[in-house]
């Protein structure tokens, strides 16, 4: 005589449905169908299609149940990884990359989005969530939890998805992250100065650093924040007639060798004096530059005394409108990647959005 056997959809505290299968006083528990041979993954999908998936579950286990199919009961296999839990795995991925080659902003970003991620863990009492539990309802009731914008979701997504990418493949364990697609926001360029020479006369008279900065910004490409406010007399050629920076020194990771303009290395010299010291910094004279928020501040009050200035227009608005007068006068996008110092030629891309062609002609068209 057979023994009787029922089928019911259980949930875990995640949300997680899994088919609960009693045979006689034996209970057994199967979150997919492949123990009957069946493509049937409810927890791949989100609600309400995990419920109706988890419905079509329990209705092939009763299936296959009156055919005769019984669980078999497997030997215990020694897992290939050790459990380990999502908090304690954060820490250990932040530690690692709090010691690594960084800028200040990203260790500072990311270390943020792991403790709200932690907070978030802990007040829905999943404190001892292991990785394999890590699923995308969990991710996206933390990313709305948050009142942010659709940009920062998107930020905090892409720094969480960093730390576990790697070690997720490594077990063989389904990214959760690829479930969750987030709108695409506009991008807000940096608008060009039409009157580049106006608004740095402007800043001249306003504060000379400042001044030096956005003309070496416009003139040589360099990024403000750190590129420039970095920049030691030891970064130039003798004559000030080229820059070149360590793959260490700019964001793109990449050696760049810069020319600079005759319009810039008067500005240089001037600043420069009789000094020659390779070691000093080209803005404060000494071995230091100025902190991280120099120029930013320099920058907010400048835009209190600008009667120039117009929306969008920040000092990044240099290195964008020296862009499009690169491009303007070469025609290539090659050296365009190369003087801006990007590792995808896509972002070099991106500036040339507000720069005007023209209109094709019949003179544009292939010839045969």
């Amino acid at each position: 005589m057979r023994s009787k056997y029922s089928v019911s959809i259980g949930y875990k505290t995640d949300r997680r449905v899994y088919i609960s299968v009693s045979i006689g006083s034996k209970r057994y528990r199967f979150s997919n169908a492949e123990a009957i041979e069946q493509d049937i993954y409810p927890n791949r999908l989100d609600e309400p299609e995990r419920s109706r998936e988890a419905e079509v579950l329990k209705a092939a286990f009763l299936l296959a149940l009156r055919k005769g199919w019984r669980p078999v009961i497997k030997a215990p296999v020694e897992p290939l990884h050790k459990p380990m839990l999502v908090i304690a795995f954060m820490q250990q991925e932040l530690a690692q990359r709090l010691n690594a080659d960084y800028s200040r902003h990203y260790k500072k970003d990311l270390a943020y989005v792991v403790v709200k991620f932690e907070e978030f863990l802990q007040r829905r009492g999943l404190k001892n969530l292991r990785l394999e539990e890590l699923t995308t309802p969990i991710i996206r009731d933390f990313l709305d939890s948050r009142p942010i914008s659709n940009r920062s979701k998107r930020n905090f997504k892409a720094y969480l998805s960093t730390l576990f990418k790697a070690t997720l493949e490594d077990r063989s364990i389904k990214n959760p992250f690829l479930g969750i697609k987030l709108s695409r926001t506009t991008e807000v360029l940096h608008k060009p100065f039409t009157n580049v020479q106006a608004v740095l006369e402007e800043i001249y008279q306003f504060d000379q650093r400042l001044h030096l900065c956005c003309l070496i910004a416009y003139g040589c490409l360099l990024r403000p924040h750190r590129e420039i406010r970095e920049l030691t007399w030891g970064d130039f050629n003798e004559d000030l007639t080229v820059i070149s920076l360590s793959g260490k020194r700019n964001k793109g990771k990449r050696n760049r060798i810069v020319p600079v303009p005759f319009y810039v290395r008067e500005q240089l010299f001037a600043f420069k004096g009789d000094s020659e010291h390779s070691d000093l910094n080209v803005f404060t004279g000494t071995t230091k530059p100025y902190n991280v928020d120099f120029f930013k501040t320099l920058w907010g009050r400048y835009k209190q005394f600008s009667t120039l200035l117009e929306p969008n227009q920040t000092m990044y608005s240099f290195r964008h409108g020296g862009a499009l007068k690169v491009f303007e006068q070469s025609g290539s996008l090659v050296k365009l990647q190369q003087v801006m110092g990007h590792s995808n030629l896509q972002v070099s891309m991106t500036y040339l959005r507000g720069l005007n062609t023209g209109n094709l002609s019949v003179h544009d068209m292939p010839l045969l």
